[in-house]
């Protein structure tokens, strides 16, 4: 499912804004975690879940600061903003209790003459009874992207819960790529700690003016836990793998090209902290580097390295 994220993540241009520490320390895909508030990029219903003040990168780099409010009761809005992203005109959200819709505007300067190009996105979600729905298109110049994910109940095995996604783009152009994904997965309460497991299938296909790839992920699992350290803090960790099992390319010349008959695996793994005092809470990613030194960490000798913060406040 890695690379249907990353088509959906690098054609995202102009959407409403979110970023979440808490998200990337459980495996960076929120599909798995429906109640926070990262849903929204993917599912827009969630709007109606919510109404917070957040803050994101906090301390690490100004120049990519976001902020996000949405606010309402039985009528939600909302507005994102980010600092590095200077063309945006706006990134608005509604929802009205049951849809959500997010929708995002930009003008961009595309050469030397100063010709530029507008660019325009919009997201809906609604929930069904047979299960939960986000779509969205988006277009700038030539380039467009459509995307679809669906999330429902399953019964299979140890899996309670199961979602799909699908990523169209193409640049007008040369260049196109299409993504295809399936998770199951289930939330087991381990007592005091939420623990996720999440094995799923991928599929990806590319296409630029030198020839084509096609990969396919199977399986792609996901090991997080969450638990809590005290009523205020709360410690989080994951470990992921692909396996590649099979893999052409025809040319292809991409940044993310594989060797025709490619097949292996790629892991990932993160840590993070979280602390709740009531309405306030500030979500941190922990670099490896305490885990190489901790006694350098702990003493002070060495810094506590950390990658961005977020803070929010619910209301």
């Amino acid at each position: 499912m890695k690379n249907v994220t990353k088509i959906l993540i690098a054609a995202a241009l102009c959407t409403a804004i979110f970023a979440n520490q808490r998200i990337d320390a459980l495996g960076g895909d929120s599909g798995f975690w429906p109640g926070d508030r990262d849903n929204i990029s993917s599912f827009p219903a969630a709007i109606n879940d919510h109404s917070f003040l957040e803050m994101d990168n906090v301390g690490a780099d100004a120049d990519n600061t976001t902020a996000t409010i949405l606010w309402g009761d039985d009528t939600k809005w909302g507005f994102s903003y980010d600092v590095a992203d200077a063309n945006s005109w706006f990134n608005l959200m509604w929802g009205n209790g049951d849809m959500g819709l997010t929708f995002s505007y930009t003008s961009a300067t595309v050469d030397s003459n100063d010709d530029g190009t507008d660019g325009m996105a919009i997201g809906y979600g609604q929930n069904f009874s047979w299960g939960e729905l986000g779509a969205g298109f988006t277009s700038a110049g030539d380039a467009t992207t459509t995307w679809a994910n669906w999330r429902g109940d399953l019964g299979c095995w140890v899996f309670s819960n199961a979602k799909a996604g699908l990523s169209m783009w193409d640049d007008g152009g040369d260049n196109s790529s299409m993504g295809l994904g399936f998770d199951m997965w289930t939330n087991m309460d381990a007592g005091g700690a939420n623990v996720l497991f999440a094995m799923g299938f991928g599929y990806s296909s590319n296409d630029d003016a030198a020839g084509n790839q096609t990969t396919m992920t199977l399986p792609a699992v996901t090991i997080a836990v969450e638990g809590d350290l005290t009523d205020w803090a709360t410690v989080r960790g994951f470990v992921s793998t692909d396996y590649t099992i099979s893999a052409s390319n025809d040319g292809y010349a991409g940044d993310d090209a594989v060797a025709d008959g490619y097949t292996g695996s790629t892991y990932g793994y993160g840590f993070g902290l979280g602390f709740n005092w009531g309405q306030l809470s500030a979500d941190i990613g922990i670099s490896e580097d305490l885990f190489q030194d901790p006694f350098g960490a702990m003493t002070g000798y060495d810094d506590l390295t950390t990658s961005e913060v977020t803070l929010s406040w619910s209301f």
